[in-house]
């Protein structure tokens, strides 16, 4: 009512204003034909008086009635029906016309403006002085007072006139008045269609910035509005509001391989399923790509969240039929309750984000309750984030070798250099225990454009014979330019390409896998060699060797750290060998800490081996003083040792290498990022 009320106010008030003009126009407009009639009056009744005055009889003549100027053709020619002469003894005479008109309107004119002898001054006065003009409108014009104090006046009929001009005015004032109405109410149409299209486009630029274009739902901005309203309600009415957070599970890979209309096609497809799984008022928003919020205003019972969020995850699991392509995707979702979890929007969302977090992490297609744990990890997480940071700024990584073996003559063909943090201490950090972070956060890939540079350095003080691998991840083989760097630092260094195997694992699949492949294979061009790692632990192992040209195969240490049946584990191990053989590529078993991972390798027919059990990890230092034993012992006739004994003698480190023959003409030196 009030809104309606605001909107009549404006209309209503320039109605008033317009009624107000016109009104105003028309007294204006009286009031000026009455001056006009006036004057004209005066002009004509000064013009009659002075001919008469001058005339033969005079003025005596005039007021004892024997003037010419008093013949009746002349009198009506200027319009006047009445003569008067007041007379200070005799009263008012009337000379010519209605005597009972004299005494009713010159009268009263004659008292109110007085006469006295010697007034030089003539005055009009209109019979009828209201505020209307009539029609029939007559005007006095009375003469200056005669040294005798006699008064002339005459009486000027001026209906024609007053009825033409009033005519003539009226017709210009409708016109006029038409020509302003019409004008009026069109800016009014005018105005009041832009007013409500102005309010409209008011609405929808509010409803833009609070809803996602995409979806129609509810954006971030409005999700965090609300949040906050209904947790200041909560905590007013002692009760628990519910937050779930939602992040679909391989959407990217919808979007990277049918192309983003299809993706859009199916968010809004997933909207609408979230949304009919909701009651009305519970609130559905989409904060940003495939992230979705679910605000619960009341919760009852902290056991009602699951059960939601388990059917909202079997309901994203049913395939979409979108653009003739069947899909299927499936939803991670973090619960929090507030305020029991948090008693502002800002630490309620975050906290919803760990849970989410922590669902990803534990297999996908789940749900997680936040826990205080999961916040001490996140900072955790971050503060290794931070260290890592500040170890690529300062460089405090380095690189340590483990040999790998021929395990027919025994002899090193490898060394598998781990990456290592440095940490202030002199400790020295796993691989194992920061890769992740650094692959989430993007931070692999300056750590491994460092591993490539000081592979590089470290290639130039190891005899000219000795290879060089380097474990690639899918970030660095996804971003472009990699090949080039690469090429780089081996030109910087005078370090030929054909010294420089590349190891790739399953993790290339996917987005970018042929452009990925693209750079190895011309890296492969210029002689670098190319390896699949981790071999065995994927689905799609066998897909790759039959898609892409390896030179060696790299099985992963799996396959020796679970043997329960080594029937079995041999025979698997066996058929990889063959399938290697068969297609042209060495076979190296990872993971070899004991005396039966070793015979079983060798048995299986397994080319290479490393492990523990020949050697731990050492420095680039003592690499290159091994080397320089093993050169000194091959000046003296060689080693004498048999295969068997060789490889039993490097048993925790302690082994001299030898040389042996590999494809490219020299050994092979593994250095990966990852180990």
């Amino acid at each position: 009512m009030r809104l309606i009320g605001k909107r009549l106010v404006s209309p209503l008030l320039a109605v008033l204003i317009a009624v107000s003009v016109v009104v105003g126009m028309f007294l204006v407009g009286h009031y000026q034909i009455r001056s006009v009639l006036k004057n004209e009056a005066a002009l004509v009744a000064t013009a009659w008086y002075e001919s008469a005055r001058h005339g033969r009889s005079g003025l005596d003549g005039l007021l004892d009635g024997r003037s010419e100027a008093l013949n009746a053709p002349l009198l009506r020619s200027f319009a006047i029906d009445t003569l008067a002469v007041g007379d200070p003894q005799a009263g008012i005479v009337t000379v010519v016309g209605d005597e009972g008109r004299s005494e009713k309107e010159l009268r009263p004119i004659l008292e109110t403006a007085g006469s006295h002898p010697g007034n030089p001054q003539r005055s009009v006065h209109a019979v009828d002085e209201s505020l209307f003009l009539s029609p029939y409108f007559a005007t006095w014009v009375v003469f200056p007072v005669t040294p005798e104090g006699r008064q002339v006046a005459v009486r000027f009929d001026q209906t024609f006139e007053a009825s033409q001009l009033l005519t003539t005015f009226n017709r210009q004032l409708v016109y006029l008045t038409g020509i302003a109405v019409v004008t009026f109410f069109s800016f009014m149409a005018g105005y009041t269609y832009r007013t409500q299209q102005m309010q409209r486009e008011k609405q929808d630029l509010v409803y833009l910035a609070m809803h996602d274009e995409l979806t129609g739902l509810g954006n971030r901005k409005k999700f965090e509005q609300s949040l906050g309203e209904m947790l200041a309600k909560a905590s007013e009415k002692s009760h628990k509001i519910g937050l779930l957070i939602l992040d679909l599970d391989g959407f990217k890979s919808i979007n990277d391989t049918l192309g983003h209309p299809v993706g859009d096609n199916l968010l809004r497809a997933t909207a609408e399923r979230l949304k009919n799984s909701l009651r009305d008022e519970d609130l559905l928003c989409r904060l940003s790509g495939d992230e979705f919020a679910v605000i619960v205003p009341v919760v009852p019972d902290n056991h009602a969240l699951p059960a939601l969020a388990d059917r909202m995850i079997r309901l994203i699991e049913q395939p979409f039929r979108i653009e003739g392509h069947e899909i299927t995707i499936g939803c991670s979702i973090g619960i929090t309750v507030g305020p029991d979890n948090g008693d502002t929007a800002k630490t309620l969302i975050r906290n919803a984000d760990f849970a989410l977090y922590r669902a990803k992490a534990g297999g996908r297609q789940t749900w997680r309750f936040f826990d205080p744990k999961m916040a001490e990890d996140q900072r955790s997480r971050e503060t290794l984030e931070d260290g890592l940071r500040y170890a690529i700024q300062n460089d405090l990584f380095t690189l340590l070798y483990q040999p790998q073996y021929d395990l027919k003559s025994g002899e090193v063909v490898c060394y598998e250099a781990l990456l290592r943090w440095k940490l202030t201490n002199e400790n020295l950090v796993p691989t194992s225990m920061f890769l992740s972070v650094a692959e989430e956060t993007g931070l692999i890939i300056p750590m491994g454009e460092w591993v490539i540079r000081q592979v590089a350095r470290d290639c130039r003080a190891l005899p000219p014979g000795v290879r060089v691998a380097v474990n690639l991840s899918a970030a660095q083989l996804q971003r472009d330019g990699t090949e080039t760097y690469i090429a780089e630092a081996l030109a910087n260094s005078d370090i030929a390409p054909n010294r420089i195997e590349i190891e790739v694992n399953e993790s290339i699949l996917g987005r970018g896998e042929e452009a990925a492949f693209s750079r190895l294979e011309r890296l492969r061009e210029a002689g670098v060699s190319l390896v699949l790692d981790n071999f065995g632990v994927g689905t799609s192992s066998l897909g790759l060797l039959s898609r892409y040209p390896f030179d060696k195969i790299k099985l992963d240490r799996t396959f020796l750290s679970r043997i329960s049946d080594p029937q079995k584990a041999r025979a698997v191990v066996s058929a990889v060998c063959r399938l290697g053989q068969s297609l042209g590529m060495a076979v190296v078993g990872e993971g070899v800490e004991n005396e039966a991972h070793r015979d079983l390798l060798r048995e299986s027919g397994c080319n290479l081996a490393q492990g523990y059990f020949f050697g731990a990890p050492v420095t680039v230092e003592e690499v290159i003083g091994q080397e320089a034993l093993a050169t000194a012992a091959r000046g003296r006739g060689g080693m004498d040792t048999t295969a068997d004994t060789a490889a039993d003698g490097v048993v925790g480190g302690a082994a001299t290498p030898g040389p042996g023959p590999t494809r490219g003409g020299g050994r092979n030196i593994r250095l990966v990022a990852n180990g």
